[in-house]
C-alpha cells in the first residue's frame, strides 16, 4: 500500500524514499556553491502518503533549466510507485527517461555509446532490469511491452504451483496502479531509456538501486563530487573474476572439447595466439601444428600440392604435404593423443581457396555419411580424427580481412578474447594499469560497438619492470598512437578525435595532428 511508503514518515521504520532521493542528488554534487544543478518534480498525493494520484505518482529530477512544472526535454531520473492493497504486491520503478518534448541539450549524450554503457555494465543482467538498445529511440515502445510481458510470464511460472485462495498466480507482477503512471497522460513506455522494476518493502536494496542510478546520472552530467559518485557505481555488478586468462583458458578447453574447432577472435594485444599455444601445451610438442595464413595462402599451402624438383637435369614433381594433412595422419598415427593444429590470423586468406573441399570435414558433429573427401593421395576421410582440435585466430580491428562467410562460421565456435586489466604478468615485466584505462575508457565513451573491436588489448601495456616510465611512453608514442591515428584518418572513432589528441597531448607531449 502507498501508505506504507510516507511522503512524510511518522516512524523511523517508515521507508522515506523521497527525502532518500533529494539527499543522494546533493551528495553527488547536484548542489553547487548553494545552487542547484538539477530540477526536483514530484506527484506523489497527500503529505500522508494516502491519497494516490488518479493518473499515477511519480517523484524525481531534471536538468537544470527546465520548469518546475509541465512538459519538459532531455534525461531525467523517475521514480513511480505503485499503491496495491496489500504491501507485498508493490513494485515501483527507477527509470533514466526523456522527457516529452525530447532531447534540446542532451541530444549529443544520449548518442554517445558510453552512455547506455553506463547502464549496461552496472545494472543486474536480470528480468527486472530493461536498458533500450537506440536511446535516441523515443517513438517505440516495443522492448516495454516486450519486458512486461517476459516478467509476468516469469511472476506466474514461478507460482504456478503456489496459487492460493487470492488466485496470485494469475496476478501480473507489474501493479495496476504503476502502469497508470506509465500510461497515463504522457506515454513513459516510449520514453524510458533504462530501468529496474524494484521492491519498495526491500529498503536497503531499494536505497541501493537509487544510490545506483542517481550515480550514474550524476556522471553523465559530471557532476564535481566525482569520490562519493565514482565509489558508488565503480565495481560493476558482475565482477570481473580475478584472473581472467585462467578463466579464458578454462573455457576455450571446455568448448574445444565439445565443438572441436574454435576462432579466438579479438582486437591486437588480447593474446589470441599466446592463448592458443597455451592450451595447446598439454600435449607433446610434436603433436602441435603451427601455420599462419595470409593473403597469398593457398590449398597447396595449407593442404596438398605438387612442387617441380629442378635440382636434377630432368624436371620432376614433388608432392608436398600441408599443415592440414600432416596434423590428421599424426591424429591418426596416435589416436590415444589430442594432436592440436593452430591457424593464425585465418581470415587473411580466401578461406574457399584454401580449404577446397576439405570446408565439408569441419562439423564437429559429423559421424561419417558415407561421403569420403580426398584430401590428398592415400588420405581419404569421412570426418576429422576425434582426437584432433583446430584452434584458430582472427584480429577483429583487421578491416582488410576476407570476409568470413556465415557456413564456415557454423562450423566453428567463435570466443572473443577483450582487453582487460591483469592482475599479474610475468616475472620482471610491469602492466601499465593507468594507461590502458585511460585508452579503455575513451573507447568506452566513444565507440560504436564495431568499433570496440579495435581497442588496443592489454599486451600493448606490458613493460619492462626495470625501465616503466620510458617503456610506457615508448609504447604510446610508437604503437599506440600511430594505431590510433590510423583509425582516425580511416574514419573510424571520430567522435573520440579530441579526447585522444588531448591525451597523447598532456600524457607523452606529442601532438597526433600537426
Amino acid at each position: 500500500m502507498y501508505s506504507n511508503f510516507e511522503i512524510t514518515p511518522n516512524s523511523e521504520s517508515t521507508p522515506n524514499y523521497l527525502s532518500f532521493f533529494e539527499d543522494k542528488i546533493k551528495e553527488f554534487g547536484g548542489v553547487y556553491r548553494g545552487n542547484k544543478k538539477y530540477v526536483f518534480r514530484k506527484n506523489v498525493g497527500s503529505n500522508s502518503g494516502t491519497s494516490f494520484p488518479d493518473k499515477g505518482a511519480y517523484f524525481g529530477c531534471i536538468n537544470e533549466g527546465e520548469e518546475p512544472s509541465g512538459v519538459y526535454s532531455d534525461l531525467s531520473i523517475v521514480v513511480f510507485p505503485s499503491n496495491e492493497d496489500k504491501a507485498k504486491d508493490d513494485r515501483w520503478i527507477i527509470a533514466l527517461g526523456v522527457g516529452s518534448l525530447g532531447y534540446k541539450n542532451d541530444y549529443a549524450l544520449a548518442s554517445l555509446p558510453g552512455t547506455r554503457r553506463l547502464f549496461a555494465n552496472h545494472l543486474e543482467r536480470d528480468v527486472n532490469n530493461f536498458i533500450k538498445n537506440d536511446f535516441l529511440d523515443i517513438e517505440s515502445h516495443d522492448g516495454f511491452t516486450t519486458f512486461c510481458n517476459k516478467v509476468n510470464k516469469e511472476n506466474k511460472d514461478n507460482k504456478d504451483n503456489e496459487a492460493n485462495e487470492d488466485n496470485e498466480a494469475n496476478k501480473d507482477i507489474i501493479p495496476t496502479t504503476l502502469k497508470k503512471a506509465i500510461n497515463g497522460s504522457v506515454d513513459y513506455r516510449r520514453l524510458l531509456l533504462a530501468f529496474t522494476l524494484f521492491n519498495p518493502n526491500d529498503k536497503d536494496a531499494a536505497e541501493n538501486l537509487i544510490t545506483k542510478y542517481l550515480a550514474i546520472y550524476a556522471k553523465l552530467r559530471d557532476w564535481i563530487s566525482k569520490d562519493k559518485m565514482e565509489k558508488a557505481i565503480k565495481t560493476p555488478s558482475k565482477t570481473a573474476p580475478e584472473n581472467v586468462d585462467e578463466l579464458d583458458e578454462t573455457n576455450v578447453k571446455v568448448l574445444l572439447e565439445k565443438r572441436k574447432y574454435v576462432v579466438l577472435q579479438g582486437a591486437p594485444g588480447t593474446g589470441k595466439t599466446r592463448l592458443a599455444k597455451r592450451i595447446a601445451s598439454d600435449t607433446e610438442k610434436e603433436n602441435v601444428f603451427f601455420t599462419q595464413f595470409h593473403a597469398e595462402t593457398t590449398y597447396s599451402d595449407f593442404i596438398y600440392g605438387i612442387i617441380p624438383d629442378v635440382k636434377g637435369d630432368t624436371l620432376k614433381y614433388t608432392d608436398r604435404k600441408g599443415k592440414f594433412v600432416e596434423a590428421i595422419q599424426k591424429a591418426q598415427d596416435n589416436p590415444n593423443k589430442k594432436v592440436y593444429l593452430i591457424i593464425d590470423e585465418i581470415n587473411r586468406a580466401n578461406l574457399s581457396n584454401v580449404l577446397g573441399p576439405a570446408f565439408y570435414l569441419f562439423e564437429p558433429t559429423m559421424t561419417g555419411h558415407n561421403v569420403e573427401i580426398e584430401v590428398c593421395p592415400g588420405t581419404k576421410l569421412e570426418k576429422l580424427p576425434d582426437n584432433l582440435y583446430v584452434i584458430a585466430t582472427m584480429n577483429t580491428a583487421d578491416r582488410s580481412l576476407a570476409v568470413v562467410d556465415f557456413a564456415l562460421r557454423r562450423r566453428f565456435a567463435w570466443y572473443t578474447l577483450f582487453p582487460h586489466e591483469l592482475k599479474s604478468v610475468d616475472e620482471g615485466m610491469h602492466f601499465c594499469e593507468k594507461e590502458f584505462n585511460a585508452i579503455a575508457d575513451i573507447f568506452e565513451q566513444f565507440a560504436s560497438d564495431e568499433e570496440l573491436n579495435l581497442q588496443p588489448g592489454h599486451a600493448y601495456f606490458i613493460v619492462s619492470a626495470d625501465d616503466q616510465k620510458n617503456g610506457i611512453e615508448n609504447r604510446l608514442r610508437y604503437e599506440i598512437m600511430p594505431l590510433i591515428k590510423e583509425y582516425l584518418l580511416d574514419g573510424m572513432l571520430a567522435r573520440a578525435k579530441d579526447d585522444f589528441v588531448n591525451y597523447f597531448r598532456e600524457r607523452i607531449h606529442e601532438e597526433m595532428f600537426q
